[in-house]
């Protein structure tokens, strides 16, 4: 990966060399050359340039810098295309989405025939605090459907509520509570918990927090109709003196998984300049689902300039699966 920045620190231009998954050739892995272009900070396109014409992403921005428009493209195919309207305030006030696929007929300079491709809008309403309190979802499959959702913020502007409903044509139905959320004293998340009922069960999460404000357990209970609640799962968390998470250990649950390998702890090390070195998942038998290790050269100034990356089940048998390189310049 090659970065070039401005004077003034701000990147013009990322390189990216390495393989990519091929979107229709699911399995295939091929070469990428994707290169990140940007202006006054903001990203402009994403392409890969060993494909052919436009391979990735186009943005368009307005005169205050806000995104207007995204366009996906697969070896010069536009494939997507999201829209972006705002109000005077510069917040989104519209989300209009077009997907056309890589095999339509669709045509890009004329545009004909382009509303049999819309997927779906999204529309915004906001509070004097410049938060979402209303959103209206249209979605146009077989069946158009509109789903509408209320937010409502305490006096400190955290989520407390949120309501929605469903209904099709139009936007008609009854808005009812679905979940809810406590905050502590500082202001941080500390349950969240379904006002609507669930199958098979509803759940209460419950987070706790060390001195720092850095979350140290989440507790999920669930509750049934007909039977005591008990606790559905538990996660707990270790963190260093900089507040990076080193340890995730899975004390009551079954949930998380590699692909199919379920495991129990994560564990993870930092060299001194707080980048990754190590990240190793256990199996409730004490076995390694997976490892990756990283390792660094860095320069004069303390940022790496070389770094690869290193994956296997455990350390005996790591294969180097990436390279990644910067050049940076330094400006007086």
């Amino acid at each position: 990966m090659t970065y070039f920045f401005n004077e003034k620190g701000i990147p013009d231009k990322i390189i990216y060399y390495g393989l990519g998954l091929d979107v229709v050739l699911a399995k295939k892995l091929v070469n990428e050359e994707v290169h990140y272009t940007f202006k006054e900070g903001k990203l402009l396109s994403k392409l890969n340039k060993l494909s052919f014409g436009n391979d990735g992403d186009v943005y368009e921005y307005n005169e205050n810098w806000n995104l207007t428009l995204l366009k996906e493209y697969y070896t010069n195919i536009l494939v997507k295309e999201t829209s972006f309207k705002y109000d005077d305030k510069n917040r989104v006030t519209e989300k209009t989405e077009y997907l056309f696929g890589g095999f339509s007929d669709y045509n890009p300079k004329t545009q004909e025939g382009k509303s049999n491709y819309l997927r779906g809008i999204e529309k915004y309403e906001y509070n004097n605090r410049d938060k979402v309190v209303l959103k209206l979802s249209y979605k146009f499959w077989e069946n158009k459907t509109v789903e509408m959702t209320q937010y409502k913020y305490d006096e400190h502007d955290n989520l407390i509520e949120e309501a929605n409903c469903l209904s099709y044509g139009d936007p008609n139905c009854t808005i009812k509570p679905l979940f809810a959320y406590e905050y502590n004293s500082k202001n941080l998340l500390a349950r969240k918990y379904q006002l609507a009922k669930f199958s098979p069960n509803n759940t209460d999460e419950y987070y706790f927090y060390d001195d720092k404000g850095n979350e140290v357990e989440v507790k999920g209970i669930y509750i049934y109709p007909d039977k005591e609640p008990f606790v559905g799962y538990n996660y707990k968390s270790e963190y260093d003196r900089f507040g990076n998470k080193v340890k995730e250990q899975e004390i009551t649950g079954n949930y998380r998984s590699i692909r199919f390998e379920k495991y129990k702890t994560q564990i993870t090390q930092y060299d001194n300049f707080q980048n990754m070195t190590l990240d190793v998942f256990i199996a409730s038998d004490g076995s390694y689902i997976k490892t990756v290790k990283k390792v660094y050269d860095y320069d004069k100034k303390g940022n790496w300039i070389n770094m690869e990356t290193y994956e296997g089940k455990n350390q005996k048998d790591l294969k180097l699966v990436e390279i990644s390189k910067r050049e940076i310049k330094y400006f007086n």
